[in-house]
């Protein structure tokens, strides 16, 4: 079958490697120079099967209305989208509801697992290098009451395979001794070992190469115009300079899925959420930090990864807006010196990114078949993209080949929201 996958972010090129091992003509188009280079470029760096819960937790409203003009927020809704967030929006807060919310992280969490066993199949298949850290990861608390909740949502969970250890603090400095000069700060601390770290855009570049070894052709520096449809199906994609004919289309574009698909009679209720890390490269101090720390009171991620040391978190809901704000970098920073106060950290030293992350309003991605019969999508993933790549790409490719997917696809299906 050929096949045209629009997107070659940590999505799109899995879908394109999976779907090629598997026996189809396979063409990547992206509009960047290369793989990887947007929302998959200097992401987290952390696949988290222990993280899977949605943005709208019960009671998420409190948190983006007080969000409104604070610019240290961890979660921020910018008021000028406002009124293109209305209809996404009342649907986020829908599927807020305590048992909805269930439902869904339970859902990403057996995606999560499922794609952990995925990688390690990828893995096998091709040799490649990523900077993979198979330590967990470690989560931090400053609140003895939030670590005692969340040790019970995670217990709760251990009967869908999530494995976590609680430690007191001479446990976890002992696991991690870079944490020693904030033990006194903190109330204890929980060891998810499952969890993993890599480099999401090396990973892309690598996989590529992988794929194009394989025979799957990419197409860079290709802006995609519309997809073209007639009678129910997608008659052609086009671009600025050709038009691509297949049997199967299929849109990983991240956030910008949702106006592409629009423009064809497609509502995929996914919008972009902004999300910032800043990398510091070549730090002596980095190499006393052996394990991802996450800081549950500050939200914010200290990830080492490979020969730099990253910082990551907060989330803007500010439309398709790629501007880069300084203070949200300067905050990141002003946090990683909170969790490693003996080292310093010079912002100019650092290199601040953002990226987009497509989040579906119930916070579980969007995979499979759409109402024109030869296109599908996958996307929505917001922050579990890296996470649930080869999952979502394995369970794709099993739709599209007509075999019998390991996982419910249900729960992913754009029929969910009809």
């Amino acid at each position: 079958m050929k096949i045209v996958i629009v997107g070659c972010g940590v999505i799109g090129v899995t879908t394109a490697y999976c779907l090629k091992r598997r026996g189809h003509e396979v063409t990547v188009i992206d509009r960047e120079s290369g793989p990887g280079r947007e929302t998959s470029f200097a992401n987290g760096g952390l696949l988290t099967p222990s993280m899977p819960d949605p943005w709208n937790a019960p009671g998420s409203w409190r948190v983006l209305l007080g969000s409104l003009g604070r610019s240290d927020a961890a979660l921020q809704l910018r008021l000028r989208t406002l009124p293109a967030l209305v209809g996404w929006g009342i649907q986020f807060l829908r599927h807020s509801r305590p048992a909805v919310f269930e439902r869904s992280r339970v859902h990403n969490l057996r995606l999560a697992l499922y794609s952990l066993n995925a990688m390690d199949a990828l893995r096998q298949q091709t040799d490649i290098e990523y900077g993979r850290s198979a330590l967990g990861t470690l989560r931090v608390f400053r609140d003895q009451a939030a670590l005692d909740r969340t040790a019970m949502a995670a217990g709760g969970l251990g009967c869908e395979g999530l494995g976590f250890r609680k430690l007191t603090v001479p446990q976890m400095v002992d696991l991690e001794p870079a944490l020693a000069p904030i033990a006194h700060q903190l109330t204890g601390a929980i060891h998810y070992e499952m969890d993993e770290a890599g480099d999401a855009h090396q990973f892309c570049r690598a996989l590529a190469d992988q794929a194009q070894r394989l025979g799957v052709e990419f197409r860079f520096h290709t802006e995609v115009r519309a997809l073209q449809a007639h009678a129910g199906r997608v008659q052609a994609l086009l671009t600025d300079g050709a038009s691509f004919v297949a049997d199967r289309y299929i849109v990983a574009a991240g956030s910008y899925s949702t106006p592409l698909l629009r423009r064809v009679g497609v509502h995929v209720p996914v919008c972009p959420a902004k999300g910032y890390s800043v990398t510091f490269e070549g730090l002596q101090y980095r190499q006393t930090l052996s394990i991802p720390v996450i800081d549950d009171d500050l939200h914010a991620a200290v990830i080492p990864l490979g020969g730099a040391i990253r910082v990551a978190g907060t989330a803007e809901f500010a439309g398709y807006d790629r501007t880069l704000n300084p203070d949200r970098a300067r905050n990141l920073v002003a946090l990683l010196q909170r969790i490693l106060p003996q080292a310093t950290f010079d912002l100019d030293a650092g290199k601040p990114w953002c990226g987009l992350r497509p989040m579906s309003v119930d916070g579980v991605p969007v995979i499979g078949a759409t109402p024109l019969s030869n296109l599908a999508v996958n996307t929505g993933h917001g922050p579990l993209g890296w996470t649930s790549a080869a999952g979502s790409a394995q369970l794709l490719t099993d739709l599209i080949s007509g075999d019998p997917p390991s996982i419910d696809p249900a729960p992913f299906a754009l029929t969910r929201f009809l």
